[in-house]
Parts: C-alpha cells; structure tokens; sequence
C-alpha cells in the first residue's frame, strides 16, 4: 500500500509542546490509533513518536517526542503527516483520494484528451496537471470544470474543453 498525506502540523498548542493539527479529510478518529509521525516538508523527513493525541471537533491535538516548548512546536508549522494509507480516513461510497487520480485518463464525450501526471493542492482549489499531444496544461479541480471521476475505469471527465486550448 502506498503511504498518504492525512493532514499538516498548523502550529503550537498551549505551553507544553502539543501541536494542533489540521485533518485534510476533516476526520479526526484515524489520527488517535496512531504511535508515530512520519512528517515531511520540503524534501526532508522526520519520524516522531506520538506520546499524547486527542481529538476536539475538527481539531486533533497531538504531543509528539522531542517537542516540548511552544517554541519549538512552531518549527514545525507547515509539516504534513504521512501513514500507509490503511491508517487514513476511511473512504464513503464514491468517494476517492486525491492521489488516486493520477495515472486517470482525462476524457470528453468518451475520447481521451490527455493524462493526468500530478496533482497540486492549494488553499484555493487543487490543480491537475494534464498530459496531451499537445502540452501539458493545468487544470483547477472544480465542479465547473470536472464531470464523473470515475476512479474503477480510470477517467476523469473534463466539461470545460476550452481548458486545454
């Protein structure tokens, strides 16, 4: 199985060098089972045990080995927690991650336009980077623009053609 981004470190939480963590699925249960950290940021990684979690609403509250000042909590604003993806959020009906959309084919009307080769996320939408014969273009992943996913045949429908001009 692949390991899978769940969420980032925001900042420090009280005076005792508990972080508050922000849950890119909004779920929280999936972070209490969890022993360690593997965080990631800009190309390095660090693992770091999990001595206290707990949960608030949307908001998980996390003590971890070796932080133990607010100060060096803020060190870490910014790191994203990465586990095998058995220990994500678990999946609904119909619905996907976003890694699982790389690779899908971009389709119209039953044609396939390009590939998807990347998935960026941002605070405003996430993009799809886009293989064609043509280039490779950047697609915002929106309703207005994107039709069914459809992640057991491998496509992705693009409603918005105009994108790839």
């Amino acid at each position: 199985m692949d390991d899978i981004a769940i969420g980032k470190i925001r900042t420090s939480h009280g005076v005792n060098g508990f972080v508050k963590i922000l849950s890119f699925s909004g779920q929280t249960d999936h972070f209490l089972e969890l022993k360690e950290f593997v965080l990631k940021k800009d190309g390095k990684v660090k693992v770091l045990a999990v001595e206290s979690i707990k949960a608030s609403g949307s908001t998980v509250f996390a003590k971890l080995k070796g932080i133990d000042s607010p100060e060096v909590g803020k060190t870490y604003s910014g790191w994203e927690i990465w586990v095998p993806e058995e220990f994500a959020a678990v999946l609904g009906p119909g619905e996907y991650y976003l890694k699982d959309l790389n690779g899908c084919n971009l389709v119209n009307s039953g044609n396939v336009l390009g590939q998807i080769i990347g998935i960026s996320e941002n605070s405003i939408n996430d993009l799809l980077e886009v293989k064609t014969d043509n280039g490779i273009f950047i697609i915002p992943f929106k309703n207005e623009y994107i039709g069914e996913v459809d992640i057991d045949s491998n496509t992705v429908e693009l409603t918005a053609l105009w994108l790839l001009e």
